[in-house]
């Protein structure tokens, strides 16, 4: 079986998918070409992993049968609301009605004196030192990037553990983006700031974080720990309501707007570019408390919020899904074990499996699934994790997966595809990946890597600065193939890669370099761990520069990748102009066996190519330029 799928440029997310934040979510045009060359309508599609849904509702779309799994609260909620959404109209009478009472009660509590409304509060820590007493940054001595104790000389860490109190020093009004507040105002700011209505029931939503310190979630965090008294009692009375809603669709959907709004108005969001664009979102990978943060006035921030759900839910409304996809919560291998699927068979089967210890979704998730009313237990998350009270191993992580792989070999049908996307730098995540395909039974058919929809500046311009995206994987069920020992295949197209680039390469290249060809020719997992020998068998590391280069015995005359693209450019450019990102995309697949080429690789290429606007123009169309 061949399944060649080339590059596709990915696309950015459209409104449906932008309403709520979720770690990795997989471009929606890549997923929908793949289930469509994969699968036929009425297909049965399995996600045990359905993350934010962006299968199931791409297969739904293309009329597949689709069944989704997450463990994570969120995760589901956003799945059902793209899949079963509310009609506009239903979701914004009952968010208004809601909205409304809030406002009217305390709306107050975000106005000046002169009733402006306040959109952007920005407070910085007053922390408590290790010998009790309670200081602030201006009246500690600063040595490098250390703050240093005015009354024990100990460094004094302005943080989340340490926070003892915060004072405001500067605001922003909606119309107003020159305000500067008066003494008076930043006093009663911070009275309103502690503001607690007791009426409201904040309970339900304040649990106890996991003790995790590499995602800076110590002891004794709680939901509440993330908030001003006054954020916090009204995000609380916000979720009363909600909850009250008696159509399904409406509260899930309104629920989503709360969680998609909770981090944003928390005190994760630093303290940037003086408040003109309000901020950042929390992008941060861990619960950290910057220095100096931001309250967000979450009345303003629903306002805006409520109409990127009425773009979202229009969009939806515009194109149904064609045949309703199943949604469950729980562990999929539970499920998938369980007496109601004992006769499920599924054609085609996604995967994105957690990527061992590289982004810990279900945590990063506890401050949304706090409005949820449900943290799951970690005895449910297979990922490798630092937590304290339950710290998963390499090896259990490699049990798990190689579990999954045992099970979904009895849920395909006989001719049923895996499709894995995975993206990781750690060789462990890898070697454990690869291991449980072989073990089972699975065998690559087809690879391809996938540039992401959206580059950095920096890593379009550095070469250890590479842009991270997915590769893509197609399996099917042999059993009684074996596979290879032979590393022959891998070491030419790495000699190749690199004597195309003038004999040497950045390790994100080589890295990638690597993996692709492993799984296109089936290579033992146990030669995985001879990794490091087969690079310097034949590569020297300079690490000046940060560049592999090739042993003089391994040397070849090779046409050069910048030959390969030029060539490719000329011709491509005959029929007219394109921006550099589309020309890019069309020359990577022309040039596909040179290795994925870096953006930055490619724009050093055509230095002397006419580049107008953002579009790349060939010689013959330079004399509109006058040059």
């Amino acid at each position: 079986m061949a399944f060649d799928i080339g590059f596709i440029k990915a696309e950015t997310h459209t409104p449906e998918y932008l309403m709520h934040k979720y770690w990795a979510r997989k471009p929606h045009n890549v997923i929908s070409e793949c289930i469509n060359a994969l699968t036929s309508e009425g297909d049965v599609v399995l996600d045990p992993f359905c993350g934010s849904g962006v299968t199931l509702r791409e297969g739904a779309l293309l009329g597949r049968k689709c069944v989704g799994f997450d463990l994570n609260p969120v995760a589901n909620l956003i799945s059902r609301v793209l899949l079963s959404p509310p009609s506009p109209e239903a979701f914004n009478a009952e968010f208004n009605k809601i909205f409304d009472r809030a406002y009217s009660k305390y709306g107050y509590l975000y106005q000046t004196t002169d009733e402006k409304n306040v959109k952007y509060l920005a407070h910085r820590i007053i922390a408590k030192c290790e010998c009790g007493e309670i200081v602030t940054q201006g009246e500690c001595k600063k040595e490098g990037k250390k703050y240093l104790c005015p009354h024990c000389g100990g460094v004094v860490r302005f943080n989340l553990e340490s926070l003892a109190d915060t004072e405001i020093f500067n605001m922003v009004i909606e119309g107003d983006k020159n305000y500067v507040p008066s003494e008076e105002e930043v006093k009663k700011q911070k009275e309103l700031s502690a503001f607690f209505d007791p009426e409201v029931d904040t309970s339900l939503y304040d649990f106890e974080f996991p003790e995790n310190r590499r995602i800076l979630a110590f002891k004794g965090i709680r939901t509440s720990s993330f908030f001003t008294r006054r954020n916090y009692c009204i995000l609380s009375y916000f979720a009363n309501e909600i909850w009250k809603i008696e159509d399904e669709t409406v509260r899930d959907c309104a629920l989503l707007l709360l969680t998609s709004s909770s981090a944003q108005c928390s005190r994760l969001i630093a303290n940037r570019n003086n408040l003109s664009t309000g901020g950042p979102a929390w992008s941060v990978p861990g619960f950290w408390i910057p220095q100096e943060h931001l309250e967000t006035n979450p009345f303003v921030h629903f306002k805006a919020r409520v109409k990127k759900f009425d773009k979202a839910l229009r969009c939806l409304e515009k194109e149904p899904a064609v045949i309703p996809a199943q949604i469950h919560q729980g562990n999929s291998l539970d499920l998938l074990n369980s007496s109601d699927y004992a006769d499920f068979k599924a054609d085609l089967i996604f995967l994105d499996p957690p990527y061992g210890e590289s982004v810990p979704y279900t945590e990063f998730s506890n401050i949304w699934n706090s409005f949820l009313k449900r943290i799951p237990s970690s005895d449910e998350d297979i990922s490798v994790s630092d937590r304290i009270d339950k710290t998963e191993s390499w090896k259990n992580y490699s049990i798990k997966l190689d579990e999954y792989m045992a099970c979904f070999t009895r849920h395909l049908t006989q001719a049923g595809k895996l499709l894995i996307t995975f993206n990781n730098n750690d060789m462990r995540a890898w070697a454990a990946l690869i291991a449980a395909l072989q073990n089972n039974g699975f065998v690559c058919v087809s690879v391809f890597y996938q540039i992401p929809a959206v580059i950095s500046s920096k890593a379009q311009m550095s070469i250890n600065s590479s842009y991270i995206s997915d590769v893509y994987s197609v399996y099917k069920y042999n059993p009684d193939m074996k596979a290879t020992r032979d590393l022959s295949p891998l070491v030419s197209h790495l000699c190749f890669v690199a004597n195309s680039r003038g004999g040497e390469s950045p390790k994100t290249i080589l890295d990638r370099e690597f993996i692709i060809p492993w799984l296109n020719n089936n290579i033992d997992h146990q030669l995985l761990n001879e990794k490091d020998e087969i690079i310097s068998s034949l590569f020297t590391f300079d690490k000046k520069v940060g560049l592999y280069r090739l042993k003089d015995e391994h040397r070849k005359e090779t046409k050069s990748l910048e030959v390969a693209v030029r060539e490719s450019l000329n011709e491509l450019l005959k029929t007219g102009s394109y921006t550099v990102l589309d020309a890019y995309l069309k020359v990577c697949a022309d040039c596909e066996e040179y290795g994925t080429m870096e953006l930055w690789e490619f724009k050093n290429y055509i230095s002397d190519y006419a580049v107008r606007d953002g579009k790349i123009y060939g010689y013959t169309q330079m004399t509109i330029f006058d040059v």
